[in-house]
């Protein structure tokens, strides 16, 4: 029981991670009127978090190379705990903007930390489908907060909207506590940074392949419910969309572990069926406008564990090899639902963003195939 919650433990945290990311996103019009700002303004935390998580990946080799990742997870939990109360405390939008990217050092660190943590103790398939699955908490976490931020706001005025995400994160600690002091989870080669990880093709790939799947699934997830809206679609769209990702991650790890299949071979036939989807949806017609961002959502989400474990088996250097493909990704992740909202101003549409990502999706295919 107690390997197990070894095991187990980053999946929980990461967990709470994913909901103080999400949360607020599904009550703009809450924060809007405590803070007196627009909801455009409001847009600005998720900025300000990703841009964070991008940052705090410059340490993670540095943090996971002096302690276990055991000791850094339980450190990291701490101050996710602490900040998510101090969120729901912010007088002004300001402090709130400076709490969320000092939170979102702490998210980033965790989900780099947590998934070398999977990598340390699992490997090949085992490891495939555990970094899906993994994947697949962190979104689940989104959807928990998109469905639970609405009611809170209802029963308690706003308090919880981001501290929740304090006892969400209790379990992970319980389950690590025993485990501070046991060596299992330390690193096996010394510190080598980004220099040594830039220097490997296969995570250079994998970083590739990270930034077009993320990019993808953070565009969809930010604007799903206009797009829908534009169809006459109405419903808890943000939620079924993290659902439909958390689905999709834990399947692809899933394939992987029971078929035998490769990271590789996974990446590469995933990412090609994104990039038709997003061709697809060019065409005119009410159907495949309704199914394609689903197929297209599922595409790109049933890479992820592949896409962590092709990088972390590439190298020594896991960390390094992780963190740089979480910070290539999550520049992607500021930068595209950017790009769409400028698009989308100016024509209308979403033509040229479906063009860009299948682009990116192809080039992230014809990449995978060459590692293999």
């Amino acid at each position: 029981m107690t390997a197990r919650t070894l095991r187990y433990a980053p999946h929980v945290a990461v967990f709470a991670v994913g909901y103080v990311t999400f949360t607020y996103s599904a009550v703009p019009g809450y924060v809007a009127a405590r803070y007196g700002a627009t909801i455009t303004t409001v847009g600005f935390l998720m900025s300000a978090a990703l841009l964070s998580f991008v940052l705090a990946q410059a340490v993670a080799d540095r943090l996971a190379s002096r302690w276990t990742t055991t000791q850094a997870l339980l450190g990291l939990l701490g101050a996710h705990a602490a900040l998510a109360v101090a969120l729901d405390f912010a007088p002004s939008l300001e402090s709130l903007l400076v709490l969320r990217a000092l939170w979102g050092l702490a998210g980033g660190l965790l989900l780099s930390i947590g998934a070398t943590h999977v990598a340390r103790l699992y490997d090949g398939r085992a490891a495939t489908r555990q970094q899906g699955v993994y994947g697949g908490m962190l979104t689940l976490g989104g959807a928990f907060g998109f469905l639970l931020a609405e009611p809170v706001v209802s029963l308690t005025g706003g308090f919880g909207v981001h501290a929740l995400g304090a006892p969400l994160a209790l379990p992970a600690i319980a389950m690590l506590w025993p485990h501070r002091r046991g060596t299992r989870t330390a690193g096996t080669a010394a510190s080598g940074g980004f220099r040594t990880v830039l220097a490997n093709r296969v995570v250079l790939v994998a970083a590739l392949c990270y930034v077009a799947t993320i990019g993808a699934y953070i565009t969809l997830s930010t604007f799903i419910t206009a797009y829908f809206d534009d169809l006459g679609v109405t419903g808890p769209l943000n939620a079924a969309v993290l659902a439909t990702a958390t689905a999709g991650r834990a399947l692809g790890g899933t394939v992987s572990a029971r078929w035998g299949v490769s990271d590789a071979r996974i990446v590469s036939v995933t990412t090609l069926l994104g990039a038709l989807a997003f061709v697809g949806l060019l065409v005119d017609a009410r159907v495949v406008a309704l199914v394609g961002p689903l197929v297209a959502m599922i595409a790109v989400s049933l890479p992820f564990g592949a896409v962590y474990n092709l990088a972390a088996a590439a190298t020594a250097q896991e960390t390094a090899a992780l963190a740089l493909v979480v910070a290539a990704g999550n520049v992607a992740a500021v930068a595209l639902p950017t790009f769409t909202g400028v698009v989308r101003a100016n024509t209308g549409g979403y033509a040229a963003v479906f063009c860009v990502l299948a682009a990116l999706l192809l080039a992230a295919s014809l990449a995978a195939r060459q590692t293999r």
